[in-house]
């Protein structure tokens, strides 16, 4: 799941297809007009029958699943999968022959990226007024230094654009550290959701703080000042390093970056504060010559009454590289897997077509769900909705309307046999975004997000800590039947859940 870095990193940039996205716009009149409305009887019918059979899924996943075996290979014999990687796209071929296994129909879709980007040997040390040697992990798709550079520590500050005429002229050759130190959550404060866990929601009046726009062009003005290296503080407990980029199109960064854990980052501040300090750093990581391919994985059970009606769930098969890919997001991508096999496995036959997408480059913003709006454009009108499962192992407790209010009644419709059968909050209110149904959303189609509890979500969100050790196999496992069991109901729903009108705002939230 893509997040932004408090006060570091705002979030992960989605760039439009301006095209695909008026097209979808100017195919939006071709909507079905708004559903005649349904007797009571119906909808008694409908919820009855549902419930029925996500009772039936449930119990499908919970005698025959091979989600955690599937997941262990993943993690274990494929390992972490960054975009563009000979790791990512062995995954892509290996879920392609699982879902056939299963008795699917799938195949990849391959785009190209600039470049894959492969993680060097990085260090780093305080040579000055103490010496120390210094973890370091360079930044996704960082620029790499020339050999070990040396410099002294600046503190950038600026809560604006026009606050970095004060360090205009003063940072070549400079190891900047990007602010203060973070304010981290309370070790021992309980996040609600595993979202909230990685970003602690705003409370109060929301303190001003610059766009993602404007955090961009902040690094560009640093870069400009030819800087050795800029630092980012990991924004984690217990040295823990956090982890992001990609956002220059797969292009190399414009100065060296690299994250440093919150202790050594706040040790670093503080000794600076007192008087000068010079570092040493080395940045080694290595970029391909040219354009790498990245595919996502496309299977689905073709409908019966409306074949061309597609319900869509998905979540991202690309991680970064520090762990294992377990949580973010091998943990979707299974559930996914084994939502596909149990719905073959029950052989049903769905009323609309259910596609299964395992995408790519999420953690880049986005180019795999891009890709499938851009090969499919002209669908955009029959994609009845898409559900993303993008934050780890936890029990997924509610999905967000994300602001799609137009779809409430018929959502609410699906939602109430999963209710009760899986046992949820209500629908959430909440706005999340920060994932691949953003893009669909962007074009159109009603998209909305899995909420769950944050079972380690927090610790191992983008750190060497996402490992699959952290699995809770009950609680991924019901995720599967969950999303089996939405996928099946929207596919039974009588109408189409309505769209609303595309944007081609590049705003992630």
């Amino acid at each position: 799941m893509r997040i932004r870095f408090p006060r570091r990193l705002a979030a992960g940039v989605l760039v439009c297809l301006v095209a695909t996205l008026c097209l979808a716009a100017e195919l939006h009149a071709q909507q079905p007009s708004a559903p005649a409305a349904r007797s009571e009887q119906d909808k008694q019918a409908y919820r009855k029958a549902m419930e029925t059979a996500d009772q039936k899924i449930a119990d499908e996943v919970k005698a025959h699943s091979e989600l955690i075996k599937n997941l262990e290979h993943l993690t274990t014999q494929i390992g972490p999968r960054l975009t563009g990687s000979p790791q990512m796209q062995a995954a892509s071929q290996w879920t392609l022959q699982r879902f056939r296994d299963y008795g699917i129909d799938a195949h990849l879709e391959t785009t190209q990226i600039a470049h894959a980007w492969t993680r060097g040997q990085d260090t780093a040390s305080i040579i000055s007024p103490i010496s120390r040697t210094v973890p370091i992990r360079s930044f996704g798709w960082g620029e790499a230094t020339p050999g070990a550079v040396t410099g002294n520590v600046k503190v950038v500050e600026a809560k604006t654009l026009a606050d970095f005429d004060n360090y205009k002229g003063q940072l070549k050759g400079a190891v900047v550290l990007m602010g203060k130190p973070s304010t981290l959550r309370p070790e021992n404060e309980q996040a609600d959701n595993a979202y909230d866990a990685v970003i602690k929601p705003s409370q109060g009046v929301p303190q001003p703080r610059m766009s993602f726009r404007e955090r961009l062009q902040l690094f560009k003005m640093i870069a400009a000042e030819q800087p050795a290296v800029v630092l980012l503080d990991s924004d984690k407990w217990d040295n823990l390093f956090n982890m992001g980029g990609g956002y220059n199109k797969y292009q190399p960064s414009e100065a060296p970056m690299a994250f440093i854990s919150h202790e050594d980052y706040d040790l670093i501040y503080r000794l600076q504060q007192a008087g000068p300090v010079n570092m040493k750093v080395s940045l080694n990581g290595t970029f391909s010559a040219g354009q790498v391919p990245a595919s996502i994985t496309v299977a689905e059970i073709k409908g019966t009454e409306f074949p061309d009606q597609r319900v869509i769930i998905g979540g991202h098969l690309d991680s970064w590289d520090l762990g294992q890919g377990a949580l973010d997001n091998g943990t979707g991508a299974m559930a996914v897997l084994e939502a596909a096999h149990t719905l073959k496995a029950l052989g049903w036959q769905p009323k609309r077509t259910i596609t299964f997408i395992l995408f790519t480059g999420e953690e880049q913003g986005g180019i795999g769900a891009e890709t499938f709006l851009k090969n499919h454009a002209a669908e955009i009108p029959n994609m009845d909705a898409v559900l993303i499962h993008d934050t780890g192992t936890g029990k997924v407790f509610s999905i967000a309307l994300e602001d799609e209010y137009e779809t409430a009644p018929l959502m609410t419709e699906i939602y109430q046999p999963l209710q009760e059968v899986f046992d949820l909050r209500p629908l959430s209110t909440r706005v999340f975004g920060a994932s691949d149904h953003v893009p669909f959303m962007k074009a159109g189609v009603p998209g909305y997000f899995c909420v769950q509890k944050p079972a380690h979500y927090g610790q191992a969100h983008h750190s060497q800590a996402d490992t699959f050790d952290k699995v809770i196999p009950d609680q991924i496992n019901e995720g599967a039947a969950f999303l089996a069991a939405w996928a099946w109901n929207v596919s039974e729903m009588p109408s189409p859940l309505p769209h609303h009108p595309a944007s081609v705002s590049n705003n992630m939230f």
